[in-house]
């Protein structure tokens, strides 16, 4: 083999061994992305509550969120951020109901709910 092929031979190992890096950093990179995305770093606060009303959560970092109930009285508030909740149940512009100190923990929803006998609600936090 003449110099000039041995140097073009060694040049495309080379080439070859620098794609080959380069394709499995590249799978390892996003092999690693993925697997940040699956650990989930919010919650949510769910529950039941009477279907004409609205939600309203408020976290101990300022953080304020609304929902509604569907039409079978379930709702769920999520991407929430963890910390320390109030969640209040609202009807017309009044809050009928507030239960407070609901912890909220990255990857888990903590359930909150709420009944009304007549204009008389109540709330529960169910660990």
């Amino acid at each position: 083999m003449k110099t000039s092929q041995k140097t073009a031979a060694v040049g495309h190992r080379r080439y070859a061994l620098k794609l080959m890096t380069a394709i499995a950093v590249s799978a390892f990179g996003a092999i690693a992305v993925n697997a940040a995305y699956a650990q989930s770093t919010s919650s949510s606060i769910l529950g039941k509550s009477p279907a004409d009303s609205t939600i309203t959560v408020h976290s101990d970092k300022g953080i304020t969120r609304h929902g509604s109930p569907n039409s079978k009285g379930r709702y769920n508030l999520s991407a929430l951020p963890p910390g320390t909740y109030e969640v209040s149940l609202q009807r017309d512009g009044k809050t009928l109901a507030t239960v407070d100190g609901i912890p909220l923990f990255a990857g888990r929803a903590s359930e909150v709910d709420f009944a009304c006998d007549n204009d008389q609600c109540t709330g529960s936090f169910n660990h």
